[in-house]
């Protein structure tokens, strides 16, 4: 959810989602640079998310499908998982440099924009970082 949040991110910037930094691929359809910026908000999102879930005891055996031997959400689970997803990114912080309150979600489309500004005006890449 984390990369097609960024990837629609960075479809409302000028920025190519094909034209990576960090990652590159061969394949025609893969969107590198979503994978450059999702580098900065895994630990965020979705690392700290899922190890809220698991230490509050809201992920349970029962969310997995035990039966593929693989670690496969269940559809309870993946519901648990898409709720609590979209209810993070509905939180909102107080940005330091804009003097507002950001939804998460919107923190992504900032980082698109920032990076937009180090491309087109050759301004300094600084990354995003967690100040709270």
């Amino acid at each position: 959810m984390v990369y097609a949040r960024l990837l629609s991110a960075i479809r409302l910037t000028p920025l190519h989602s094909g034209v990576a930094f960090l990652h590159s691929t061969m394949e025609r359809q893969r969107h590198s640079l979503v994978l450059d910026l999702a580098e900065v908000f895994k630990p965020l999102f979705a690392e700290r998310l899922l190890l809220r879930l698991a230490g509050r005891g809201q992920l349970k055996p029962s969310h997995f499908d035990v039966e593929v031997n693989q670690a496969m959400l269940s559809e309870a689970g993946r519901k648990l998982v898409v709720q609590t997803v979209r209810d993070e990114l509905a939180v909102t912080i107080q940005h330091r440099a804009l003097g507002r309150n950001v939804a998460y979600d919107e923190l992504l489309y900032l980082e698109a924009l920032q990076l937009t500004r180090t491309c087109l005006e050759g301004t300094p890449y600084k990354p995003f970082k967690i100040w709270w």
